[in-house]
């Protein structure tokens, strides 16, 4: 299997379940952007670095660095997305106009992208090169890392961070025309957030799937999930036949309340039925870019 973004927050997680026991004897690749993201990598699986492990380095917005990376896996899991990184400024702005308005300002922070690797070109051109790859290599099947929020142009994740969804679903459409066996997972809110260390732990919570971003808008708070979480139903998904050319929202409620998963994925997984997000709404419309981009970064999920 091969794991791309690995040495980023989801995607370290993910190589860390695949290196793990409980998925057999699974050997892994991982491709990560630099000597410091492979050290990064390193220090998050430890003892486990050494076992069924192989490290290589590729830009994925580069389709040349990637020679050769899919040759001979089975299935790739792709974790690489583009890091937006909050203005300071702005942030402390919120902060004041909030506290004037008595918390009725809903103004939000800005954010920028480092240059190299916008939304536009890692999360749509960087995947595609990714699924162009694995086409070639013959690659048994695809599990697509991408968010919540597709179909909804107007969220703050697309209006204030390049479009940042909006790339990833035009990047799930071409993996789904590829003919690629795919499965697509997209996650709500991640925690731990961005910017916090501390961890929050899977399996310690109800899971919910939903399509069409029907998590988002029912009332429930189930548009949060832990990375943890999120990395396990990656791994069970090349486990599982019916996770097939299925593409669905994943979320979670709060600790404690409710059937804490077990890592039953195939009885999570029927919760859906015949359900598959749909790809005929109003956002597969739009054309993009819609306003100038701000940089990017090519960094894991």
């Amino acid at each position: 299997v091969l794991v791309t973004g690995a040495s980023g927050r989801t995607g370290s997680l993910i190589v860390s379940r695949l290196l793990e026991g409980g998925a057999g004897k699974i050997k892994v690749r991982a491709l990560v952007r630099s000597k410091e993201g492979e050290e990064r990598l390193r220090s998050h699986l430890g003892a486990l670095a050494d076992h069924r492990l192989e490290l290589v380095h590729g830009d994925v917005t580069t389709p040349s660095s990637l020679e050769g990376v899919f040759n001979g896996v089975d299935a790739v899991i792709i974790a690489a997305g583009a890091i937006p990184r909050i203005s300071k400024a702005s942030l402390a702005g919120m902060i004041a106009k909030k506290a004037m308005s008595f918390g009725r300002s809903s103004a939000m922070p800005s954010f920028w992208f480092d240059k190299g690797g916008s939304p536009e070109l890692v999360d749509w051109q960087g995947q595609r090169h990714q699924v162009d790859a694995a086409k070639m290599a013959g690659v048994k099947h695809v599990v697509l890392v991408s968010s919540m929020a597709g179909t909804q142009p107007d969220h703050f994740l697309n209006t204030s961070m390049d479009d940042l969804v909006l790339w990833k679903r035009k990047a799930e459409r071409y993996l789904i025309a590829s003919g690629l066996p795919y499965t697509i997972i997209h996650g709500g809110r991640l925690l731990p957030h961005a910017g916090r260390t501390e961890r929050v732990p899977g399996r310690r919570r109800q899971l919910h799937v939903a399509v069409d971003d029907a998590l988002m808008d029912d009332g429930r708070d189930f548009n949060q999930l832990p990375r943890e979480d999120l990395a396990d139903v990656c791994v069970q998904c090349l486990l599982e036949p019916d996770a097939r050319n299925v593409s669905f929202d994943l979320g979670s409620g709060p600790e404690g309340a409710g059937q804490v998963y077990d890592g039953n994925f195939s009885e999570l997984l029927a919760q859906l039925g015949s359900m598959t997000c749909s790809y005929e709404t109003a956002a597969d419309e739009i054309e993009l870019p819609r306003r100038p981009a701000r940089g990017g970064a090519r960094g894991g999920a």
